[in-house]
């Protein structure tokens, strides 16, 4: 081999190993970044608390709530 082919292929690697080290730094900046995003989204916000449990008692099973609730009740009946 020449010394050019040996220089160009020389060249080529180096090239090649700066195209890898680059291409491996994104996708570990890509990978660390959704790792964060995704341990961000797991964590709760604040403390978890329960709610109790209410029972309400159902009026001919079609109603939810307690039986002295105040209604409202508007009627639209103009429609032409």
């Amino acid at each position: 081999m020449s010394k050019r082919e040996e220089l160009r292929k020389r060249r080529q690697q180096q090239a090649r190993r700066s195209q890898v080290t680059v291409l491996g730094g994104i996708v570990t900046l890509a990978l660390a970044v959704t790792g964060y995003l995704i341990y961000q989204n797991t964590r709760p916000i604040g403390e978890i608390t329960l709610v109790e449990k209410e029972s309400f008692p159902f009026a001919d099973g079609k109603a939810l709530g307690p039986a002295d609730a105040r209604v409202v009740i508007q009627e639209f009946s103009d429609f032409q």
